[in-house]
């Protein structure tokens, strides 16, 4: 398998300048294949799990193959509207992941970096310039984004909203949490829903809405529950799984595969018996490089180790008593966890430590994510003074230029040898 990805990689690499579509037409074959293959049983996978893959590889490739009918969004967006108006979401971390499990990220971050994008940029997003740039991704019809956590948002989307020509709506996301800068909220995701209809010929319907909204209230409903079943489970699985179960509780919130996913999540979790604590139980923090070998080797399909969460599954499951569907849209946004001071997701992330019963925390320090970074000291801090043992892990959910190998196992070895200790 390697061997093939390594083959594909390169083939990528090498037409990307003479035929930006024949690499699109790859890129979008790997993908579906990918999700095809997601049809098979495959032990020990959850069959949700699996659903999730085949659901994600769908929406990754359908904005691409159909951009006629596709709209750039940033994953901390809500998107009840577009799921509401039946549009293709494009959103820089599922094609920057999908870049990276095919290797294919080497080609769109050189092209960016080479057009003036700063190398200490966020991964995600130099891949995101760099498709546009290259001619392999294709124009969407408008860009919606916020200002929620992520600084290289404002760059990338200004920068793609005046290569492409296409209008952009942003959305101010006030730092404090109150209820004039929550209507605030409200005001403005009215206003996207008027943008989007004028830039894409489509109407949104009350009970389009309202439908979209019911399902998104029902999937955040299922995954906390979901988190309550996790808490003495073990499950044998992987990193794809949570970073695939960050988009659905994100983008993909509204769906109604979303909503499937998670209530099978529940279904299937309940019944794996409830089990004495066993092995290192770990809480990441940030995104997941599932596909660096080393972490796959340690953290993968086994009893010494397991990723029972990531932080960004669990950032935003508030505001599901708002009978208002901006209200409730614009809840998850003030209130998000990564929204305000740092302190707010650090808290958050011990809650769900002692609440999933973590033995420690990683709190992975993505290439260019200054918020993470910056707030890693105080987190280091905090999780040190109430008993959670805790790795501060550089590394790049995406480029794997911007990885030491030998030094990442290192470290993770050593902090799991720790916590094996500890139990």
């Amino acid at each position: 398998m390697s061997d093939l990805l390594a083959k594909l990689s390169d083939y990528v690499y090498e037409t990307v300048p003479v035929n930006p579509k024949k690499a699109l037409n790859i890129m979008s074959f790997g993908y579906s294949a990918f999700g095809l293959r997601c049809r098979l049983p495959k032990k020990p996978f959850m069959p949700a799990r699996l659903y999730m893959n085949r659901i994600a590889a769908s929406a990754t490739v359908g904005p691409l193959r159909h951009p006629e009918n596709a709209m750039l969004t940033n994953i901390f967006m809500p998107c009840e509207i577009f799921q509401a108006l039946e549009m293709n979401i494009m959103f820089p971390e599922a094609i920057a992941c999908c870049l990276a499990f095919i290797s294919g990220q080497r080609a769109f971050i050189e092209s960016a970096e080479a057009n003036g994008i700063p190398p200490t940029l966020c991964s995600y997003h130099k891949c995101l310039i760099g498709l546009a740039l290259t001619g392999v991704m294709p124009k969407p019809l408008f860009i919606v984004n916020t200002t929620l956590a992520c600084d290289a948002n404002q760059l990338s989307f200004r920068r793609l909203e005046e290569y492409y020509g296409i209008k952009r709506k942003v959305i101010d996301v006030p730092y404090e949490d109150n209820e004039e800068n929550l209507e605030h909220l409200v005001r403005q995701l009215k206003e996207t829903a008027i943008f989007a209809q004028e830039n894409s010929s489509k109407t949104l319907t009350e009970e389009k809405l309202a439908l979209a909204i019911a399902r998104s209230k029902r999937t955040i409903e299922n995954y906390k529950e979901y988190l309550e079943l996790r808490a003495d489970r073990h499950i044998y699985d992987n990193m794809t799984s949570e970073m695939l179960a960050v988009f659905a509780t994100h983008v993909l919130l509204g769906s109604e595969q979303a909503e499937k996913f998670t209530a099978d999540l529940v279904e299937q979790t309940r019944k794996i018996p409830v089990t004495k604590h066993s092995g290192v139980r770990l809480l990441w923090v940030h995104t997941l490089p599932f596909w660096q070998p080393v972490l796959r080797e340690l953290l993968n399909l086994n009893d010494r180790c397991e990723v029972v969460a990531c932080d960004m599954t669990f950032d935003g499951l508030c505001g599901t008593q708002e009978s208002d569907p901006y209200r409730y849209m614009a809840k998850r946004l003030i209130s998000n966890s990564f929204n305000g001071s740092s302190d707010r997701r650090i808290e958050l992330v011990a809650e769900y430590a002692k609440k999933l019963n973590a033995d420690g925390v990683v709190w992975y320090c993505h290439w260019g994510c200054k918020q993470t970074a910056g707030a890693s000291a105080s987190a280091k801090e905090y999780f040190e003074q109430a008993g959670i043992p805790v790795l501060i892990l550089d590394g790049d959910g995406c480029d794997r230029n911007n990885v030491n190998d030998g030094q990442t196992a290192t470290r993770m070895e050593a902090f799991i040898e720790l916590l094996e200790k500890k139990a």
